[in-house]
């Protein structure tokens, strides 16, 4: 998403939501854009596979606003590989299931590294509802002990 430059607005201009929504709305989400961070500690043990939901260790947030994710970073304590998926859900259906994995066929997956970085979520269910829950889900691990996770979105 790119700034629109500004518009001049003119007495007696009818104006509409889509109007408002690109000069309004979309600018402000180029200048503000939101931002949750969670960290994943497990007391200075590797992470093991089901750790934050199927191993009974439920951890989670909720979204404040709606929106559609756009970046979703992880960052290791040492180069290492892990893979996360996110589960998504209301909070009438707490706790989220494995049918609720937003990932799509892409889970966060660092391969031998300390970082990752996605900006192309083209598999994923990005989009959330003000309210909905999001589980992060080590579905597989070797080495590291603390992740950060860091995900970016813009508000609808």
């Amino acid at each position: 998403m790119s700034w629109t430059a500004a518009r001049t607005w003119v007495t007696g201009e009818l104006v509409t939501a889509a109007l408002l929504n690109t000069h309004v709305r979309d600018n402000l989400n180029v200048l503000l854009p939101g931002g949750l961070t969670m960290i994943l500690d497990n007391g200075g043990t590797a992470f093991s596979s089901g750790t934050g939901c199927s191993s009974g260790s439920l951890i989670g947030f909720e979204w404040p606003f709606s929106g559609s994710l756009q970046t979703a970073t992880v960052i290791t304590d040492n180069a290492s590989n892990v893979e996360i998926q996110l589960w998504k859900d209301t909070f009438a259906n707490w706790p989220p299931a494995s049918t609720a994995n937003i990932c799509g066929t892409s889970p966060l997956r660092t391969a031998s590294a300390k970082t990752l970085q996605v900006t192309t979520l083209t598999t994923w269910t990005a989009c959330f509802a003000a309210g909905d829950w999001i589980v992060p889900r080590v579905i597989g691990c070797s080495g590291p002990t603390k992740a950060f996770l860091a995900l970016r979105y813009n508000r609808t």
